[in-house]
């Protein structure tokens, strides 16, 4: 197996990333009354890491596997389509990496064995789901669409256990809204390009205005969830909070983008709305990293 197809199909950068959303979740759910954190939870942690991006990186793996056609075209220089792997070695590789991935988690030594038996759990699901979407639902639409959130919503699931806090469902819905919003609002931006690849979205199958429509529906439910955890006390530092105002006002921004314009202009402008949405993603991950951090920071110092 070639070292450079390895690199390049594992997606180095996007694989760490994937991780350290654990690594968030778990710092972003933590509470003062739950500190310090122990070793079993700063273990899992570091394992949760690991699993996560072993997972992420069999699912890219496999991913390519069920692309190869399309890259043959699209993205020849890809490790599959320009023979630096071949698709039995990606295939052996994916399974490699999900196998471990899953069972890391029942190796922390100062955990109680249910409890590494239910990260391992949490493990699997993230990588079923993995594979699912790469097999079934990539080009599935709405679902597609469903199964992205899902799998960005995990790792913060993930992480949120190893800490044991209930304030972990506020990134969870966060991420999972945002990111099923934003991939509506990415379809209709696709809508060509989709019709050429087959890809069943709600913006091809229905329209782009019931695209719009359900797009934006999801990101208005986001801004009524956005400001729960500050009325309910669990996150109160004040660059959190200035943080979720510039998102709800993005996110009001994008309805001007996207309502009263002709179908022509709704295409159009589903560019930069998700830029901007995407913009927002990364404001939400650093708003509940400081809010987490700052609690940390507070207790250790």
């Amino acid at each position: 197996m070639n070292i450079k197809g390895i690199i390049l199909v594992s997606r180095p950068l996007n694989s760490f990333l994937s991780g350290f959303a654990v690594v968030i979740g778990a710092i972003a759910a933590v509470s003062e009354t739950q500190l310090p954190l122990s070793e079993s939870q700063l273990v899992g942690i570091v394992l949760g890491y690991l699993a996560t991006s072993l997972i992420a990186i069999g699912g890219y793996s496999i991913n390519d596997v069920f692309d190869i056609e399309i890259d043959k075209i699209n993205a020849p220089h890809r490790p599959l389509p320009s023979g630096l792997m071949t698709i039995g070695e990606a295939k052996g590789y994916s399974i490699i990496l999900f196998v471990v991935g899953v069972t890391i988690p029942l190796f922390n030594p100062f955990s109680k064995f249910e409890i590494n038996v239910i990260a391992s759990f949490i493990a699997l699901v993230g990588g079923i789901l993995l594979y699912l979407y790469a097999i079934y639902f990539k080009r599935s639409g709405f679902m597609g669409n469903i199964m992205i959130g899902l799998l960005t919503a995990i790792p913060f699931v993930y992480g949120g256990f190893l800490t044991r806090s209930p304030a972990i469902v506020f990134p969870v819905i966060f991420a999972f809204l945002l990111i099923v919003g934003r991939e509506v609002i990415k379809d209709i931006e696709d809508v060509e390009g989709d019709q050429l690849k087959d890809v069943q979205s709600v913006a091809l199958k229905y329209g782009v205005k019931p695209a719009r429509n359900l797009g934006y529906l999801i990101l208005l439910l986001l801004i009524v969830v956005n400001p729960l955890p500050i009325l309910l006390n669990y996150y109160t530092n004040p660059i959190f909070v200035l943080i979720v105002f510039i998102i709800d006002v993005v996110i009001l921004y994008c309805g001007y983008l996207l309502f009263n314009r002709t179908e022509e202009e709704i295409i159009t402008n589903a560019t930069p709305a998700k830029k901007m949405l995407k913009t927002c993603i990364t404001l939400g991950i650093i708003g509940f990293l400081v809010e987490g951090l700052m609690k940390l920071l507070s207790f250790y110092a």
